[in-house]
């Protein structure tokens, strides 16, 4: 009967992870409409050190739990994207699950453009320490410094 639990247990954390993939690449999807050329230089339009803020800030909501904030923190497609209570049903278990938030360990910046080439983005990939695990974020800012992406994998 035990050997059942543990299954029944491991197939349910398969589930949660696989629907925390699901969401994030359907973020990525809808948020960047077709985001290309990542891994480039940041454009010279955007301020790195505040980029790095304001990706600094949402994560601090995100550690607050209080997404609607992170939502405030988005352009106009972000903010229609998700409600601040689809938020909590998606990244409540993953912050209950790492614990508490301890430091950023890891800051990548880059720069991509839409499809079209024709409008810049820049974005960030933050590795941060928990007490029981890591999260990374994949976080994408617009020239009004604006999220286009809050991605939590």
């Amino acid at each position: 009967m035990s050997g059942i639990i543990e299954r029944m247990t491991d197939l349910a954390g398969l589930l949660e992870r696989i629907a925390g993939l699901l969401t994030g690449l359907s973020m990525v999807v809808c948020l960047l409409t077709g985001c290309r050329s990542l891994g480039t230089e940041l454009p010279e339009s955007f301020d790195e050190e505040r980029m790095e803020e304001e990706a600094l800030r949402a994560i601090d909501y995100f550690n607050e739990k209080d997404y609607q904030s992170v939502l405030d923190m988005g352009c106009t497609e972000f903010q229609e994207f998700i409600t601040a209570e689809e938020f909590a049903e998606q990244c409540d278990p993953i912050l209950d699950k790492r614990g508490k938030f301890r430091e950023i360990v890891k800051t990548v910046s880059m720069g991509c453009k839409n499809e079209e080439g024709e409008v810049e983005y820049g974005g960030l990939v933050l590795v941060a320490d928990y007490e029981d695990g890591r999260i990374c974020f994949h976080i994408t800012i617009n020239e009004n410094m604006e999220l286009m992406e809050f991605l939590v994998q």
